[in-house]
């Protein structure tokens, strides 16, 4: 080993050998003061390493107990020295979490969100943060820098980022999903809940009903804004014995939340074998695999999707608000959907209607919204 690396277990400073001293010639700390002519807080201070050794002091002290003042000064500057290498120590092991923690989330983005419960500006909150997600002091950087795809749909050019912020974005979905307790997962009630996934649209309190009726049959539901290079529209995933559902807002339209809802319904349904690997969707590009087109199909289904295209298409597009209801009576779906499907599918554009673009947001209650 270097000598560089021996370090000793405690930094000894002059206070150490006054103390030394005194003991050996039965003083007290009043006694030296009264010697030395210092003030019992300045002889405090001195035993305490609180106050650097003067060259006054140091042939104070010389005169007192012997010792050289050069002997005194030495001690100090050795004793002042590993200090700061150990305050340097610290500060860089700071810098270095900090950094490293930074690299793997958007910190200013999540403090801003309020998903950290410590401070993350200091050591021992990055380490109780970390300890709270992953049940270890630091990041665990080589299950991030798996080669695994979370998100369904990804053409975004942060290949790096975007892997990520989602790991970050699922660890704390997975967090805050601990916090429901649900019966057991029916399958059968979820089946009967997609059945009639488009009826839900039409309900003046659907979304709240539906909220319900999942948790109800053992399926988690909660809001959990998307990060920064994600992308993402929503997720389901699978914690102990329940499936969970999260929505993300990334657009905040109640024909984004019905479909996504949809998507990630028919995910449990069709998928939940695989889903002990989160599904994360990014659902602006086309379906890629089969797993997402067999999503995207199923969620079509629940919404009467092809009831609201077949019947647009009849009207061609010259659609006004009077033919827009009817087509949403005829499909037995909620206006906004059946207007962000005909959009969708290039029956409409995008700018028409906007009247109907309602914030699903704002019909979600308060206690599903996570952040």
């Amino acid at each position: 080993m270097d000598a560089k690396e021996l370090k000793p277990f405690y930094n000894v400073g002059p206070g150490d050998f006054i103390v030394d001293f005194l003991e050996s010639f039965g003083w007290t700390q009043s006694d030296l003061a009264e010697v030395t002519g210092f003030s019992t807080k300045t002889i405090n201070l001195l035993i305490n390493n609180k106050q650097s050794i003067t060259p006054d002091t140091a042939v104070i002290l010389e005169k007192v107990f012997g010792s050289p003042a050069d002997f005194w000064i030495e001690v100090d500057a050795k004793y002042q020295i590993r200090k700061k290498e150990e305050q340097n120590v610290e500060k860089n092991e700071l810098t270095s979490k900090k950094a490293l923690l930074r690299k793997y989330m958007p910190v200013a983005e999540m403090k801003k969100k309020g998903w950290f419960l410590y401070d993350v500006d200091t050591l021992k909150g990055i380490e109780d943060e970390c300890v709270r997600v992953f049940n270890q002091k630091s990041i665990p950087t080589e299950d991030y820098n798996k080669p695994y795809k979370f998100c369904a749909r990804q053409t975004k050019v942060d290949y790096d980022y975007t892997l990520w912020y989602s790991k970050t974005w699922f660890e704390y979905a997975k967090l805050n999903s601990n916090a429901f307790e649900l019966p057991k997962y029916n399958k059968e009630q979820l089946q009967a809940i997609a059945d009639k996934l488009f009826d839900y649209t039409t309900r003046e309190n659907g979304v709240t009903e539906l909220i319900s009726d999942l948790h109800k049959c053992g399926v988690g539901f909660f809001v959990l804004s998307h990060l920064q290079k994600t992308y993402l529209d929503g997720a389901a995933f699978i914690n102990g014995n329940n499936p969970f559902v999260v929505y993300t807002c990334r657009y905040d339209r109640i024909d984004n939340f019905w479909f996504v809802i949809a998507h990630e319904i028919a995910h449990i349904l069709k998928h939940y074998d695989v889903l002990h690997n989160p599904i994360l969707d990014n659902l602006d590009e086309e379906a890629d695999t089969t797993r997402e087109k067999e999503a995207d199909h199923y969620a079509g289904i629940y919404l009467n999707q092809k009831k609201v295209i077949e019947v647009g298409k009849q009207y061609g597009r010259y659609l006004n608000a009077s033919r827009l209801r009817q087509i949403s009576e005829q499909s037995k779906v909620a206006v906004p959907v059946a207007l962000g499907m005909l959009q969708h599918f290039g029956l409409l554009d995008w700018r028409q209607f906007a009247k109907y673009r309602e914030r699903a947001k704002n019909l979600i209650p308060e206690e599903f919204i996570r952040g």
